[in-house]
């Protein structure tokens, strides 16, 4: 096994696929949906987030590089505002299974990453 053992699972094996869509440089020891979300930072992607924090957003997505790939995983799995990680883990999967693009699928983590943030961050919702 090379890289991290969290890649092998269906969500980053997802975010792969449209890392490689995108003929993207992929790093086996970083996530696979931080770097599609990195990505989609470097590639215009929109979501779910208002444009002044766009940096806020940045600044999470590189933070979270940073933290140990299976406390990512938990993190971004345990928004306190969304049903059970579950629920969560298969609502992200679906979106990635159902786009059409890598843009697209770079801010629907996004928009994941965004609405965690926001959890932990209600300041940025206003």
């Amino acid at each position: 096994m090379t890289g991290v053992k969290e890649n092998y699972a269906a969500l980053n094996r997802a975010a792969l696929h449209w890392l490689k869509e995108a003929k993207a440089d992929v790093d086996p020891y970083y996530l696979h949906l931080l770097t599609l979300a990195d990505w989609g930072l470097e590639n215009g992607a929109e979501g779910d987030w208002p444009e002044r924090n766009r940096y806020a957003l940045r600044e999470q997505v590189n933070i979270l590089f940073g933290w140990k790939p299976a406390e990512v995983m938990d993190w971004l799995l345990s928004n306190p505002n969304m049903p059970d990680k579950s629920e969560q883990r298969e609502s992200l999967m679906l979106l990635l299974q159902t786009t059409t693009e890598p843009v697209s699928a770079a801010a629907h983590v996004l928009s994941t990453i965004y609405s965690r943030q926001v959890a932990a961050c209600p300041a940025l919702r206003s």
